[in-house]
């Protein structure tokens, strides 16, 4: 017959076991609080419409993504001259929400102050643009595939969409790049110098 002793520390190691057991499930399952793993997602994309860029070509360029953001740069390809540059664009605003921007680092080269940028995204699916270098530091030249600025956006919901210059008779803003006497760069904008949005 066991004495009150011996079931006593019988009924000890039957806790201890007990812990240990809950331990070694809980290790197992890498804690509490954890859960289940969430499964993986797809990255938002956009697919440039133009892939060979001429001199002169002012245009869109995936630069970033995730699950739920987007990253698209202007990019200006082989110019010489530009000190203003000015621009619409339209995006899918039923599948796309805008953020902020980004300024690149084409009008800060050699610049001794910070470029003049002014953006407008009051009307949802539209982006109005201007942006100057100023006079002290004159005119910059873009190289191949330089960033003049990037735009942040965020999902809205899934489908697809597109985004491109807006060239349309509605437009308030004229698609040109400008040299520091006001003189027209010969930049292009289009057509199809935007792309297609894919939102998973």
């Amino acid at each position: 017959m066991m004495t009150h002793r011996a079931r006593s520390r019988a009924r000890q190691a039957g806790v201890m076991l007990g812990l240990l057991v809950s331990l070694l499930s809980w290790n197992c399952k890498g804690g509490g609080d954890e859960g289940t793993p969430a499964a993986p997602c797809t990255d938002i994309t956009f697919t440039a419409a133009n892939t060979s860029p001429a001199s002169g070509d002012v245009f869109m360029s995936q630069t970033g993504s995730t699950c739920t953001t987007l990253q698209v740069s202007v990019v200006v390809n082989d110019l010489t001259g530009i000190f203003t540059i000015g621009f619409d664009m339209n995006y899918p605003s039923t599948r796309l929400q805008y953020n902020t921007y980004t300024v690149g680092p084409l009008l800060q080269k050699n610049a001794s102050n910070s470029p003049i940028v002014l953006v407008d995204a009051a009307t949802a699916g539209l982006i109005k643009v201007a942006m100057s270098r100023v006079i002290q530091d004159g005119p910059v030249t873009a190289g191949s595939n330089e960033v003049l600025i990037t735009f942040h956006f965020s999902k809205v919901s899934s489908g697809t969409g597109s985004m491109d210059f807006n060239s349309s008779g509605s437009s308030t803003v004229d698609e040109e790049v400008l040299d520091q006497n006001g003189q027209t760069r010969p930049a292009s904008f289009g057509p199809n110098h935007g792309g297609s949005v894919m939102v998973p």
